[in-house]
């Protein structure tokens, strides 16, 4: 009987394999295709034993296989584009309850029919997992996931999803709440007894401590407490004897610089002591199972599946092989990029125009820069300042006279005033932005950043005191007065993803009241001057209401314009709004009617560098796999004309000579991954320049903004280095990068905002984990429509599989824990780029704790930005570390990376700058350390840093390599690179698109 119900279940598996293939077949034009790998590993697995004890279902990159409990064979049971998960076999062990999102859900619970392979729904909510079967079978418990209610996503090392308890009956109804309100829950189980029982978690606001709490429902529906326990309980399973519960248990939460611990352990009931059963490292927590004689326990740890002898916890691995096949749609090729320089292209962002108070001139930003224009078009646009900084958010004075704006250099925030008449320009403030004044044109008020959340700051003119009037949670206040001066607005965020403007009297004691309470997002909220009407930002959207004596409801407010939302303000009348879209600016007024557009007059003379000849160098071949001989190279018009001698060859007369003297040229370097519009301030673009970075990816910044410093790269000669960017991560709800972010609330918006990407100039789209996986699909399908790779995060199996089937093209990070082979050869098979950015998961952090010394080296300290090199300077990187744990993962976590090279997976190099510890340009270096570091010749990693980069963003025909044609991006350095990695900090002139850059020469002064 056993044989013929394997044999049934064997050929319903290959029916269910075909139809996958014909369906696949059916859909090559959007991609789909099957990939085939065998692996004798697995990553994070979830892993369940049999009643009758003799065999084992696992999962294996989101589908489930069949295992006999001494090991062999796996025969996989599930199979298409899904993410299967969770298992736990029935009582009588002869179906298996998984999680699943085969129904386009987050994740639904389905029950899979081992004799015939028929897989059943039996739950139809938005979010459902962690099941649990009733003794006798006919009911499954499981967590009904609330994503509104607050909280972040455990999925990326954040606080659990709060859920209800659930529970639906097999034969039909519908399915019942067991309690309400929504709370921390992370398991249900129930007792040999029957009684459904569940672990909560409570944790005190603003507290890293929490304790879980073990509850029991009894058959009348009242609710006990069975024990507490330390720590946050992710996993809890019922001993088989009644007489305890065994518990997956966190100590504290993880970042990339503290790792937590996690213990399984075994706790009596009704009272004693905890029992440790194994220690293991940090995880998000797979299934475990215990055997019905409670005499062994079954999980999975580093790469392989474990025994586990109860109650000594001795370990014996269980040896295994699986065939596995997996649907998945091909990676977006990055679109093939034409670079210029020099170019006489439009510029593609005018940033925050403003009107003077007299309606007579306009100031706008383009280039980074600030303009001036009459209003009327009758003259072009002139630039109000010399030099490379970063100019923005200017604000006219009442009375006209003067300009604050916000002066970004060498990393440093500074709010100045410029005066028009006599032309000089004051500092008042430093680390600010966003100024507005009073409307005595005595103050200033503007924010600052305080991590994490935001204050709002006054400064007295007069005198340069400053006050602190307020704080708020994570989004850009964008303080300002009231127009009788006696009353402050400012915007703060919700914990559900809306948002609030305030009105704060000021007045001794005074507090903020709520002016609004809205349902969706409000950021950037301004008031007019007469008072009159709200004018606010939803993504680029601008919204408007009319205010009153109630706080404005959602009711209240309509759409204004679904563009310009980052770039409005008031007329200075008040009854309009002028903002800017792409390089177009307009007016739209607040009563309705067509908005008008203010034409821009901007003639700006773009650079082409001067004839350059590079003598005596020594060139990197990739091809011959080393430096050539002392040559000459020739540079005009920022491409590389010829290299090798000059007999024969006529030069230009105006040209400018560079002797390397024998030193060695390599590719201009690529951060794969930096984040230079981040938060509140442009970060330190000379700090690039100087380290031999030349090319930037940012996968996650303001677009408008990206848009501004490719203009200015491509158009001067200020040291400023390419960019190459998706503009903002794409999130849903509960959000973590606030105004950061673009928020996706519906299937409408994901579209809409994908579409628009691409028009505006995005090279990719970059979702964050917090993005409901229903909603990803929808991003997905429109990117792929569109031609635009899609990037996420890979920290950890389930993020990187979803990611995978959906065709991403690059994944972002690594888990603390290895990829295994499983994971890897999935990777390869795909064609997935993987960028770990081991700077950010903890390398930084062991690097400064072995060699303080790193942030005592003179040109560390002047490019460094202040606060990041604060927080270096003064140990912080390495303060809480925890380095025998961070050390151990870190060993796994190259190990992941040695493997993965040796796959031929495409590894890029990317540093998360500015994350703690993180800084522009040096990070980079130390990057490329840590990629030697997981045994690569050096050679591979300059290859990845600049050849690969190159191609991953779809520049390759222009970067990448020191080649006839290609623009001239080269790092001079003093020594040979490929005897030592650490020569890529040799750097003597750094070259880009021909323009020749003296790292001495770029550093900033500093204290």
């Amino acid at each position: 009987v056993g044989t013929m119900i394997r044999f049934c279940r064997v050929a319903l598996a290959l029916v269910l394999v075909t139809l996958v293939l014909q369906n696949t077949a059916a859909a090559q034009d959007d991609g789909w295709r099957s990939i085939e790998f065998e692996t004798t590993e697995v990553t994070e697995v979830d892993v369940v034993v049999s009643p009758d004890g003799q065999w084992l279902i696992f999962t294996i990159l989101g589908h489930l296989f069949q295992l006999p409990v001494e090991g062999g064979d796996a025969e996989q049971l599930t199979f298409g584009p899904y993410y299967d998960s969770d298992p736990l076999f029935s009582p009588d062990g002869s179906r298996v309850a998984f999680v699943s999102d085969r129904d386009g859900s987050e994740g639904n619970i389905f029950v899979l029919e081992l004799a015939t392979g028929e897989i059943t729904q039996v739950t139809y909510e938005a979010w459902a997992g962690r099941p649990a079967w009733s003794p006798d079978g006919e009911a499954i418990a499981y967590l009904r996931f609330v994503r509104e209610a607050g909280g972040r996503l455990e999925a990326v090392g954040w606080e659990p999803m709060p859920a209800q308890v659930g529970r639906v009956s097999l034969g039909g109804g519908k399915p019942e709440t067991i309690s309400t309100p929504p709370r921390l829950f992370r398991s249900v189980f129930y007792l040999p007894d029957g009684r459904l029982g569940w672990a909560v978690v409570e944790r005190e606001q603003g507290s890293p401590h929490a304790t879980t709490r073990f509850e029991v429902m009894s058959p009348q529906g009242t609710v006990s407490t069975l024990r507490t326990l330390e720590g946050v309980a992710r996993r809890a399973a019922a001993s088989p004897a009644g007489d305890g519960l065994y518990i997956r248990r966190s100590i504290e939460f993880s970042t990339s610089l503290h790792p937590w611990a996690e213990d399984l352990l075994f706790l009596p009931l009704p009272e004693g002591a905890e029992r440790l059963v194994v220690m293991l490292p940090p995880h998000e927590s797979p299934r475990f199972s215990v055997a019905t004689d409670n005499e062994s326990l079954y999980l999975s740890e580093a790469g392989r599946l474990w025994k586990i002898a109860l109650p000594s916890g001795l370990g014996e691995p269980i040896a295994f092989r699986a065939r596995v096949r997996l649907e998945i749609q091909d990676p977006v090729a990055p679109p093939k990029l034409a670079l210029t320089v020099g170019s006489s292209a439009p510029v593609r962002s005018v940033l925050s125009p403003r009107l003077s108070p007299d309606g007579r001139h306009l100031v706008f930003g383009a280039f980074g820069y600030l303009w001036q224009q009459p209003l009327d078009g009758s003259s072009p646009a002139q630039r109000l300042f010399e030099g490379s900084a970063i100019e923005r958010n200017p604000a006219f004075s009442p009375d006209g006279r003067q300009l604050a704006f916000v002066h970004s250099e060498h990393g440093e925030e500074q709010v100045k005033v410029f005066d028009f008449a006599s032309r000089q320009t004051r500092t008042v403030a430093s680390g600010k932005w966003q100024p507005s004044w009073s409307p005595d044109g005595q103050r200033l008020v503007f924010a600052e950043h305080q991590s994490p959340n935001f204050s709002v700051v006054t400064v007295n003119l007069s005198d340069g005191k400053q006050e602190q009037l307020a704080e708020t949670a994570r989004w850009f206040p964008r303080p300002h007065f009231s127009a009788d001066g006696e009353s402050l607005y400012y915007s703060s965020n919700e914990p559900n993803g809306a948002g609030t403007l305030y009105r704060l009297p000021l007045k001794e004691k005074a507090k903020a009241e709520p002016i609004t309470q809205l349902v969706h997002r409000l950021s950037d909220g301004l008031v007019s001057t007469d008072g009159q009407w709200l004018v606010f930002r939803r993504n680029t959207e601008i919204w408007v209401a009319r205010l009153g004596n109630e706080p404005v409801k959602e009711e209240d407010v309509r759409q204004l314009s679904p563009e310009g939302g980052d770039t409005f303000a008031f007329t200075p009348d008040g009854s309009a709004v002028i903002y800017a879209v792409g390089n177009r600016v307009w007016r739209h007024p607040l009563t309705g009617g067509e908005a008008e557009e203010i034409a821009i007059r901007l003639n700006f003379q773009r650079r082409t560098p001067p004839p350059l000849l590079v003598r005596r160098v020594r060139v990197l071949d990739f091809l011959s796999g080393g430096f050539g001989g002392e040559t000459s190279l020739f540079i005009e018009e920022g491409r590389i004309r010829w290299i090798g001698s000059e007999d024969g060859r006529q030069l230009p007369q105006q040209i400018i000579t560079v002797d390397a003297a024998g030193r060695f040229a390599i590719p201009g370097l690529f951060d794969f991954h930096a984040h230079t519009w981040h938060g509140n301030w442009v970060g330190n673009q000379n700090a690039f320049l100087a380290y031999g970075v030349t090319s930037i990816r940012d996968p996650g910044g303001a677009l408008i903004w990206m848009n501004a410093l490719a203009d200015r790269s491509e158009a001067t000669s200020d040291p400023v280095p390419r960019y190459f960017y998706s503009g903002e991560i794409f999130e849903g709800r509960p959000h973590a990068g606030g105004d950061m972010s673009v928020l996706i609330d519906h299937e409408d918006d994901a579209r809409t905002y994908v579409r628009r990407w691409k028009e505006w100039g995005a090279q990719f789209i970059k979702s964050y984990p917090t993005l409901p996986w229903p909603l990803k699909r929808k991003v997905a399908e429109e990117a792929r429509r569109l031609s635009l790779p899609m990037v996420g995060h890979g920290t950890n199996v389930e993020e990187v599989t979803k990611s995978v089937i959906l065709g991403y093209t690059v994944l972002e990070h690594m888990g603390d824990n290895p990829y295994h082979d499983d994971v890897l050869q999935m990777l390869a098979a795909a064609g997935t780029r993987w960028d770990p950015t081991l700077a950010q998961m903890g390398g930084n952090a062991l690097l400064l704790h072995a060699e303080p010394e790193r942030v005592a080296d003179a040109k560390f300290r002047t490019f460094a930005h202040s606060p990041s090199f604060r927080k270096g300077q003064t140990g912080l990187c390495v303060k809480h570390l925890n380095y025998n744990g961070r050390l151990g993962l870190w060993i796994g976590q190259l190990a992941s990376i040695r493997a993965a090279h040796r796959l031929g997976i495409k590894l890029q190099v990317g540093t998360d700058a500015t994350q703690t510890c993180v800084f522009y340009g040096s990070s980079l270096h130390w990057e490329l350390e840590y990629f030697v570091q997981a045994g690569i010749p050096p050679l591979e990693v300059l290859r990845m840093a600049t050849q690969e980069a190159a191609a991953g963003v779809g520049a390759d025909e222009d970067l990448g390599t020191l080649e006839v044609g290609k623009l001239a991006d080269i790092v001079l350095l003093d020594a040979n690179p490929l005897e030592d990695i650490k020569n890529t900090q040799t750097i003597w002139r750094v070259i880009k698109g021909g323009w020749v850059f003296d790292p001495e020469a770029l550093r900033p002064e500093r204290n």
